[in-house]
């Protein structure tokens, strides 16, 4: 990797002024993750959440053997999956950033890869709660029917269903934009030059090639996704003291399943909108001659829609990375609370025996 202080990127910056500074740096994920750490820890350490915690802690000491063992591998399970996300997701940027040299190469999994992760994680959610976690009952409990939207978070799906109709807009409207050259692959945008008998200029663009792996592992995440929130929701409750509980636990469980699958989507809008917003941005073209040379002016028609993309794309980031983070920090409430419940539960049952 560059040295931070001497590389090129580095020097580029210290001659910006502060706002082009600013702008440049979040034209890096790693910013982007960092400020969202600190708004993440920021939330964690809100009053309310202490408040919750202690909640679900108390919940959790009420609660009948069994509740505990049954939810944990799956918060487990959820969580190990944000963190994938989140690791593989920089892995890819430092790996195409700063070890690969993938010119003239079409890095077709880049912009899938986040909603990858996120598939095969909720994949192997839905296959532990189909198997490990729906037990049956030891005492059947009456309750109305429940559906996938049972326990879903209605502010989380509904903006579960805004990145992916968002991320599908700007995959479709992107593709149908893009040309190829010769039968081959869509991976260019053609831009004009008005008034000229000159080639159009063709930057690399976020066309066909990148946009149906995209789609397929967006199709993909969205059927692990109402599977495994309906698995969670429909399997039988142990008793009838354990009902709040197991209520509690599925809410939490649905929660982070829809944070993981919306950031996964964010991340790959975001990854979208500024490879959309590059291509955009050509403006000028110079042709060589001789004696001399002629300039022309270029610009694609979409391209100021672009740009205000582009310069949306770090909020995505931030707020895929938050979300992300939410989840990955239910771990460690969730095992306290776990033995805590333990602890509580050993004595006042040996009482009971």
């Amino acid at each position: 990797m560059p040295d931070l202080f001497t590389s090129p990127l580095a020097s580029a910056l210290w001659r910006l002024d502060g706002w082009q500074m600013l702008g440049a740096l979040f034209t890096m994920p790693w910013v982007s993750l960092v400020v969202a750490a600190v708004i993440a820890c920021g939330i964690c350490v809100f009053p309310g959440r202490r408040v919750q915690r202690e909640s679900r802690m108390r919940l959790g000491a009420a609660t009948a053997g069994g509740v505990v063992a049954r939810y944990s591998r799956e918060h487990r399970t959820i969580g190990l999956t944000a963190i994938g996300v989140v690791v593989v997701f920089l892995a890819d940027n430092l790996i195409t950033g700063y070890v690969l040299d993938l010119n003239g190469v079409i890095s077709w999994w880049r912009y899938a890869m986040p909603v990858f992760t996120a598939s095969v994680g909720i994949g192997l959610l839905l296959a532990i709660v189909a198997t490990l976690g729906s037990t049956p009952p030891e005492r059947p409990v009456a309750v109305p029917r429940r559906t996938w939207l049972t326990f879903s978070p209605r502010a989380g799906t509904a903006g579960a269903a805004l990145a992916v109709l968002a991320l599908t807009a700007t995959t479709v409207l992107a593709g149908l934009a893009s040309s190829n050259i010769n039968g081959g692959p869509y991976v260019f945008l053609e831009i004009e030059i008005n008034n000229e008998q000159i080639d159009p200029l063709r930057p690399w663009f976020y066309g066909w090639a990148y946009g149906i792996p995209v789609l397929i592992c967006t199709a993909v995440l969205l059927a692990v996704m109402v599977a495994a929130l309906h698995a969670s929701a429909v399997r039988p409750f142990l008793r009838p003291e354990t009902v709040a509980a197991e209520q509690r636990e599925r809410r939490d469980v649905a929660t982070a399943i829809t944070r993981t699958a919306t950031s996964a989507l964010l991340l790959s809008l975001a990854g979208a909108w500024r490879f959309i917003a590059d291509a955009g941005s050509v403006v000028g073209l110079t042709v060589q001659r001789d004696g001399g040379s002629d300039s022309y002016t270029a610009f694609w028609r979409y391209g100021e829609i672009a740009g205000v993309g582009g310069g949306l794309a770090p909020l995505l980031e931030i707020a895929a990375f938050v979300l992300l983070f939410l989840v990955i920090a239910q771990l460690y409430p969730r095992d306290h609370g776990a033995r805590t419940g333990t602890e509580a539960e050993s004595p006042a049952d040996s009482e009971a025996v």
